[in-house]
């Protein structure tokens, strides 16, 4: 792990924007700046930048998917 990801990781916020600390984990995080909201999504790693797609589905809805990762045989019952 990279200093960059555990500073956002801890959630350290020193600014206009107010002062936070929040625990390791948290896989969507929302911040901004003066001009732009960021919204931060941590997924599988594995995941490549093809295989993501997203979309506004109507005005003010945004949709993101990405493949799910598969852990072990999918075994039909009859």
């Amino acid at each position: 792990m990279d200093f960059e990801d555990l500073w956002e990781d801890l959630g350290i916020r020193i600014g206009p924007f107010g002062f936070g600390f929040h625990g390791q984990g948290r896989p969507v995080r929302y911040t901004r700046t003066e001009k732009f909201h960021v919204l931060k999504i941590k997924i599988n790693p594995d995941v490549k930048k093809e295989e993501i797609k997203v979309r506004l589905t109507k005005p003010g809805v945004l949709e993101i998917e990405w493949p799910r990762k598969v852990e072990g045989e999918e075994i039909p019952v009859e």
